[in-house]
């Protein structure tokens, strides 16, 4: 068995007040609106003030917190029974992206309870983030996104302790129904929190065989029907194009499918992802090398549909779902793949290589043209860290959405993403550009004609070749899949963006 390393247990329930709870720390959150000079504005708030021990107004009263986003106060609780201490954590005023915002709070929530090393939280309060059982999930999942952490691969004793230690987070006294959102909840932050731990993997640890090992494992535990082709399999296939990037390192690469097939399901969605587990560029070298540090974050399309396809079937969707992941290595010896080579695809097209550091695309050209002929699924959704261009158009802050043979495909992407506030945001694939990426020994060519420019959409409208007119949906998350700088991601490591917002559009396009 192929194990993951270890992660802070962490769990959430609800009850029904806060009394008795002997909680560690009590977490209140208080919007600016709850708030007036100082003043505690509805019985609520008034109320909870008095079971704290009037722990709340004697912060507000003193000016020491005004209910500001994300802004923090502390003071001891009187009230042993409740808890030992209460942490004040604002809620702003803003009310845009709301999801987007209680899972930031979550996060926040989470930090602040680890300085006390608390094992025993419970979180009440008046604000807008606390009013529905959908926002409860988001906040939910900033806890346990908060608390995750790529353990170092010599722990301390002590350091060991700590990370074994469990968490248990309760809502108290909401007026919203929660029970059922907190158990999907755990759901998806499995599968975000197993995404997380093989995008933060050395490249050395999280190889091709691994991650098609974990995720094979973890798919047929959840009863779901696995396919994996190695790299031998895989050229008698007639997977042309992905065995040329791989043909420079020395471990194999591996093809995976899991498929969802609930009896009820009308409609089919195919989620394909990008699987480089290390990326150096191949003879077109990344250079300085620095160019080469986080680039075995290049899996992370491959970790999303994966992890996402087993929250999917755990959430009983009446739809049927397959993920696809392409995993291999671009690196460089002598079998490498090179520039001016020409390769022959899985539907038969040929590809002239310009440049050997645009290998996600070529490799996506085999995975999404198997995906078409063989599979045919209705809806084909592929996401990918394909383009350096994608972060400088949208930064840190959202993915690049690339709509092809639908009218509606590129709105239920956007509906999708404002529910579980995973930011996207519409690019162009004007005609123009699907001319700049035609071939004239090939097909195609792996880059534009017109150097550097348009470079997100070029790479979009080069994999759009491949997909036999179905309707489909590139996500370029090369910007977002670590390093994530919106609201509701934490900074520098892995996002696990992606899996939410795979979830969310098969949910839509099983009833749409």
């Amino acid at each position: 068995m192929t194990t993951l390393p270890p992660v802070k247990p962490v769990s959430t329930a609800a009850a029904s007040t806060l009394v008795n709870q002997s909680a560690d720390v009590v977490v209140v959150v208080i919007d600016e609106a709850d708030l007036d000079q100082g003043k505690l504005k509805n019985n609520e708030l008034q109320n909870l003030d008095t079971q704290l021990g009037g722990a709340i107004s004697a912060l507000t009263t003193l000016k020491d917190f005004e209910g500001k986003w994300l802004t923090t106060a502390v003071t001891l609780c009187s009230v042993n029974i409740v808890g030992k201490r209460v942490v004040l954590v604002g809620g702003g005023k803003k009310l845009d992206e709301k999801p987007a915002r209680a899972r930031q709070i979550g996060l926040k929530i989470a930090e602040e309870c680890a300085r006390f090393k608390a094992g025993k939280v419970g979180i009440c309060g008046t604000s807008a983030f606390l009013a529905s059982g959908e926002l409860v999930t988001q906040m939910a999942l900033g806890l346990r996104m908060g608390n995750y952490k790529y353990p170092n691969s010599n722990l301390t004793a002590e350091a060991r302790k700590e990370l074994e230690t469990h968490v248990e987070f309760k809502f108290c006294g909401l007026q919203a129904n929660v029970e059922l959102h907190l158990k999907q909840s755990a759901i998806v932050a499995d599968s975000i929190e197993t995404c997380r731990l093989l995008q933060d993997a050395p490249p050395n640890v999280a190889t091709p065989a691994y991650v098609a090992n974990v995720m094979s494992e973890k798919a047929r535990a959840a009863g779901l029907s696995v396919q994996v082709y190695g790299g031998e399999k895989l050229r008698q296939m007639g997977f042309g194009a992905m065995m040329a990037v791989a043909g420079g390192s020395a471990n194999d690469a591996q093809f995976v499918v899991i498929e969802y097939a609930p009896t009820n399901a009308k409609k089919s969605v195919a989620f394909v992802g990008k699987g480089l587990t290390m990326d150096t560029g191949g003879y077109s070298l990344k250079t300085p090398s620095t160019h080469q540090v986080g680039m075995k974050y290049d899996m992370s399309g491959a970790a999303v549909v994966l992890n996402a396809v087993i929250a999917i079937s755990k959430l009983q969707l009446p739809i049927r779902v397959f993920a696809v992941a392409a995993l291999c290595e671009n690196m460089v010896d002598a079998h490498a793949y090179r520039v001016g080579d020409v390769l022959t695809t899985y539907n038969g097209k040929t590809i002239e290589v310009l440049n050997t550091d645009a290998e996600g695309r070529i490799v996506l050209s085999d995975a999404l043209a198997y995906t078409a002929k063989d599979l045919k699924p209705d809806t084909i959704i592929e996401f990918s860290t394909l383009t350096g261009a994608m972060i400088s158009a949208l930064g840190h802050l959202g993915a690049g959405i690339f709509s092809f043979n639908s009218d509606t495909l590129e709105k239920t992407v956007l509906n999708a993403s404002l529910q579980v506030g995973e930011r996207v945001w519409p690019m162009p694939t004007w005609d123009e550009i699907g001319e700049d990426v035609k071939g004239t020994i090939a097909d195609v060519n792996n880059i534009g004609a017109t150097a550097g420019a348009a470079g997100s959409s070029v790479g979009a409208m080069f994999l759009k070749e491949f997909v036999e007119n179905k309707p489909y949906c590139h996500v370029d998350i090369a910007g977002v899949a670590n390093g994530n700088m919106s609201v509701g991601f934490p900074r520098k490591i892995s996002s696990g963006y992606g899996v939410q917002l795979s979830i969310e559009i098969a949910r839509a396009l099983s009833v749409g």
